[in-house]
């Protein structure tokens, strides 16, 4: 809620109550205007007489009573009981029908009424401390209504007995039921808008809490609470509804009601000003007040309860009153200068509570009693306004303290992104570095590879020209020329993936067709090759399982399959997975061998050695034709 909006609403607030008020006021003092008990007939009073309890009595002796205007009050009328007598006569025949007897404050009230033969007609009870089980089916705790007929003369007779420690008003008005209604009307459209302005200032402050979580708007919530309860308290609306048979329980805790209404408003002046780091002194004595005020709501609770002295309490309470008028007096003077333009909305929100109570304590000093039908709406207003400043100094200071977040997160955010922009061109040197390594790394792979490839292609180069220069069928040097051939393969392929891998099915595939090139040009073997595609080897793998194959199918093209053999030479190749690891499987339909000489075989125990290399094991038959089978531990 934005402070403009507050003030437009407190201002409205203002006007509100004032007109509505004014009428409530105006029609309040219309009653005696328009009451029926003004007539030429006084109200008679007189002190009941221990024992004599009886209307009858008091019907039948008149020289009891004196006219309530030169009564004087006795040393112990606050405690007493008195009976009121008042002769009723409807000369307009258009009269008869229902009428309203009211009256204000009193706590026990009989009427009885008799006609002019002396029988009574109507005895009905009520009074603010009456239970609800007591009273007349249509009656009030303030009220009787009573049925009266034109052109004949009745005698009202009230006792009542006042407990409360007042002296007594004896304010009955005798109205019509449209005419007590008009009352009625004004001061309970008085009340159901301030209530209304309650409720809704309750809901909003309790989401603001939700959304802010600002703890300050607890003690504002708490105190308008109370004071609505307070206010609400005053009326019989409240004993009806919750106490219809203890009304003076419910009247006890009218002041409890005030007291904590008192102690949120002190806990907030703690929290909202931060008064123990302000002022040490302040904040000790506010805490002291705290506890006095404590001690007088238990003890205002006992005593009404109890004793039901609430002209004691009275006096308490206009001393506690003051107590706070000297120390927030005090308080605003002494911290005027220490607190920022917010905090001091409390103080602009303490002189409307300073102004509050001042009005309370007039009432309460001169109209003691009386005052309770004006306490009520005076407090409720004071408090709306009370709450719409506070509500503004709040709002101004969640304000204030938002931008002050805003600024220090820009501040870390600035100096966060400069820390940040200060890695970034850290990290980017940094890959620039790595980049030229890389590329410097490169160059030499690239250098090392060209020059193994190279110094291999020689090597074969030569082996070559050594079998062209001595002897074109020199078996060895083509075994070593394969074997060469085998490694430079694994290195054009590592070349060309750029990857410490390589796929297998490719080396076997491309070992297996150089090999037929060089030894079986007119494709007389058939060779039938199963391996998976896709399989990555290592680079410590390949060399060696390259030169096995290469070993494997030299030795066969060279002795499996001799010119005088008649079959159809086969080799099958295949390399699979299994549980244990992989699997491969080398044969061929040869001739075979009876007995394999270690001595006279340098390709098998080539096989064998690399076969260790590479951690594997190979198992070897050769009755018909050669089998090899290759156990390896997954290295593939």
């Amino acid at each position: 809620m934005k402070p403009n909006v507050i003030v437009t609403f407190l201002l409205l607030l203002s006007i509100i109550a004032i007109r509505f008020g004014g009428d409530a006021i105006v029609a309040n003092y219309a009653v005696l205007k328009n009451t029926y008990l003004a007539d030429e007939s006084p109200i008679l009073i007189a002190p009941e007489k221990e024992n004599y309890t009886s209307p009858h009595y008091y019907f039948a002796n008149p020289k009891l009573f004196q006219e309530l205007s030169q009564f004087t009050p006795g040393t112990n009328q606050d405690r007493a009981t008195f009976w009121l007598k008042k002769r009723i006569f409807l000369a307009d025949s258009l009269l008869t029908g229902d009428y309203v007897l009211s009256f204000d404050n009193l706590t026990f009230v009989e009427l009885t009424v008799i006609n002019i033969q002396g029988d009574i007609i109507a005895k009905r009870k009520a009074g603010l401390f009456r239970k609800s089980k007591e009273l007349f089916p249509k009656d009030g705790r303030d009220h009787f209504i009573i049925h009266l007929d034109s052109e004949t003369p009745y005698t009202l007779l009230l006792r009542v007995k006042h407990t409360k420690g007042y002296t007594p008003l004896y304010n009955f008005h005798l109205q019509t039921p449209l005419d007590y209604l008009k009352k009625k009307q004004h001061i309970n459209l008085v009340y159901a808008f301030m209530e209304g302005a309650i409720t809704a200032l309750l809901l909003y402050i309790a989401f603001a809490w939700l959304v802010s979580r600002y703890r300050p708007y607890i003690w504002i919530f708490t105190f308008l609470l109370f004071i609505g309860l307070y206010s609400y308290a005053l009326q019989n609306q409240f004993i009806d509804l919750f106490f219809p048979n203890k009304p003076q329980l419910a009247w006890s805790l009218v002041s409890v009601f005030r007291n904590l209404a008192g102690i949120s408003f002190l806990l907030l002046t703690i929290d909202f000003l931060n008064l123990r780091n302000i002022s040490r002194p302040y904040y000790k004595l506010i805490l002291a007040i705290i506890s006095i005020v404590i001690i007088t709501a238990i003890f205002n609770f006992l005593n009404n309860f109890y004793f039901a002295n609430y002209n004691l309490s009275n006096w308490i309470n206009i001393a506690l009153g003051m107590i706070y008028i000297v120390y927030f007096s005090n308080l605003s003077v002494s911290l005027w200068k220490k607190i920022d333009q917010m905090q001091r909305f409390l103080f602009y929100s303490g002189g409307f509570l300073v102004l509050g109570i001042t009005m309370l304590l007039y009432c309460g000093l001169f109209l003691q009693e009386q005052s309770i039908q004006y306490v009520s709406v005076l407090t409720q207003f004071f408090v709306l306004c009370i709450t719409m400043v506070l509500l503004i100094g709040i709002r101004l200071k969640l304000r204030k303290s938002e931008l002050d977040h805003h600024k220090s997160t820009e501040t870390v955010v600035q100096e966060r992104t400069l820390e940040l922009k200060k890695a970034n061109d850290a990290l980017y040197g940094q890959q620039i570095q790595l980049l030229q390594k890389n590329r410097y790394i490169e160059t030499l792979i690239d250098e090392v590879n060209h020059r193994v490839k190279n110094n291999l292609q020689l090597l074969y180069s030569l082996g070559s020209l050594h079998r062209i220069g001595e002897n074109h069928n020199n078996q060895h040097m083509q075994s070593m020329q394969d074997r060469i051939h085998a490694m430079m393969l694994v290195n054009q392929l590592l070349v060309y993936n750029q990857n410490s891998q390589l796929k297998l099915n490719i080396l076997v595939i491309e070992t297996v067709n150089y090999l037929r090139q060089i030894h079986d040009p007119g494709d007389n073997v058939c060779i039938h090759v199963d391996v998976v595609k896709d399989w990555l080897i290592t680079t410590n793998a390949s060399i060696p399982l390259a030169l096995i194959i290469t070993e494997l199918m030299t030795n066969s093209y060279k002795y499996a399959f001799p010119k005088s053999s008649t079959i159809v030479p086969k080799i099958h190749l295949s390399i699979v997975k299994s549980e244990s690891g992989t699997l491969m499987r080398f044969e061929d339909n040869g001739i075979g061998t009876a007995k394999i000489v270690p001595s006279s075989s340098f390709g098998i125990g080539l096989v064998k050695d690399l076969t260790r290399q590479i951690k594997g094991k190979v198992t070897i038959s050769h009755q018909a034709g050669f089998q090899y089978l290759f156990e390896f531990n997954n290295i593939l």
